[in-house]
């Protein structure tokens, strides 16, 4: 008896040391299973990522905890332990929805009987106006883009409202010239059509030439600087000859002579001669141009108008609420941004100031009518002074 008594005290924290180790395998396999089925709904590349260091990270914070047993509590108890972290509100409230959307799956395969992330709350997204240029400031950055691709880049982001993902997946046989449409793909994969201003279709043309195929906006490399180096009182000079196959190159080295007999501009030109027959022009890579490097040529265009530093991505909230100034409706203006939902448009009306001010000085007794409205009559100005005069004649009694 004393040895069963023992046998089972012994096996007993073996079991449940296997059972730990078991959570742990087990909660990799359901992260797994997720990973999966983020690839059936055709995420985009950066949204899976998101969503798998989320999950993953979530699972290595439950140690050996199961997945499935997981309770409203333990989700809450995460948030704190990110915001304690120094997460801000957006990056815990992000985690917070991954987390809602990875346990609507294991809901959904029957793995947990509750949604436990559905029933943490939190406070209200502190409201953020989107950024915006006004249009002078639009003009002003039009004039200071001087090369082609640079004019076409801005006038097609502000002439479409898209999104530098679609920008960066434009195709040239994607492009109708006659009707001004494009086919661009990014957020959504299954692609949207959008309409381009006369002046972004214009600067389209002239940017892409003869092209009839290929991205639009394509990668390219600076020219190739020749070095020369000083070193040791000698002039030595260093290139890249692009004489491999693809993109490979040859890093090339060459004495040139003494600095005591040559200046630095001799040693150039003896440079220059000795690589009159190597290949020095970088071959051509096909492909789109990154969105970094789109943004880094806006900010270039942004210092040479002397404007503040413009993304992207504030082209696209001034297309959408300069079209509000002008009295385009709410729906024309989701379709053209290409929103699933008109909350998400409605944030541009709260940015149109220039309807707002419209608004205001049209509505308010107070107001400034003759910006908004026809100039009242002189009649109608005599009979609202008698009639303010025996309103303050009435006061007095």
């Amino acid at each position: 008896m004393s040895a069963r008594l023992a046998i089972s005290a012994i096996s007993q924290p073996v079991r449940i040391v296997s059972v730990m180790r078991s959570y742990a395998a087990f909660n990799e396999e359901v992260v797994k299973r997720y990973e999966e089925w983020l690839v059936i709904q055709h995420y985009r590349p950066r949204t899976k990522q998101f969503y798998r260091r989320i999950v993953r990270t979530f699972a290595e914070y439950l140690n050996d905890k199961s997945i499935a047993s997981v309770t409203h509590l333990d989700v809450r108890a995460y948030i704190a332990h990110l915001s304690e972290q120094g997460a801000t509100w957006a990056s815990a409230f992000d985690n917070l929805q991954v987390l809602r959307r990875f346990y609507d799956f294991l809901h959904l395969g029957g793995m947990v009987s509750y949604v436990a992330p559905r029933l943490v709350k939190m406070r209200d997204a502190p409201r953020k106006i989107p950024r915006t240029l006004s249009e002078f400031e639009v003009r002003q950055f039009l004039a200071a883009a001087y090369t082609l691709r640079e004019i076409a880049l801005v006038e097609f982001l502000y002439g479409s409202g898209c999104r530098v993902s679609e920008v960066t997946s434009l195709r040239v046989e994607n492009i109708d010239f006659e009707a001004r449409t494009t086919r661009v793909s990014g957020k959504d994969p299954r692609g949207r059509v959008v309409l381009i201003t006369e002046r972004a279709a214009s600067a389209l043309r002239a940017y892409i030439g003869k092209r009839k195929e290929g991205y639009v906006f394509q990668s390219d490399m600076p020219i190739q600087k020749l070095c020369v180096a000083k070193c040791n009182g000698h002039f030595i000079g260093q290139w890249k000859d692009y004489r491999g196959p693809g993109t490979r190159y040859v890093s090339m080295s060459k004495y040139l002579g003494s600095a005591r007999r040559m200046s630095y501009q001799d040693a150039m030109t003896a440079l220059q001669d000795l690589t009159k027959s190597a290949t020095l022009v970088r071959p051509k890579i096909e492909g789109p141009l990154s969105t970094n490097a789109i943004r880094v040529t806006l900010h270039r265009i942004g210092r040479r108008s002397g404007l503040r530093r413009a993304t992207p991505h504030m082209f696209r909230h001034s297309f959408a609420t300069h079209l509000l100034d002008h009295g385009a409706d709410l729906m024309v203006v989701q379709e053209l941004l290409g929103h699933a939902f008109v909350q998400t448009t409605a944030n541009y009306a709260t940015v149109s100031r220039k309807r707002l001010l419209g608004t205001f000085d049209r509505c308010h007794p107070g107001g400034n009518p003759s910006k908004t409205g026809p100039k009242p009559s002189k009649e109608q100005v005599v009979q609202d002074e008698d009639d303010s005069e025996t309103s303050r004649q009435d006061r007095g009694r």
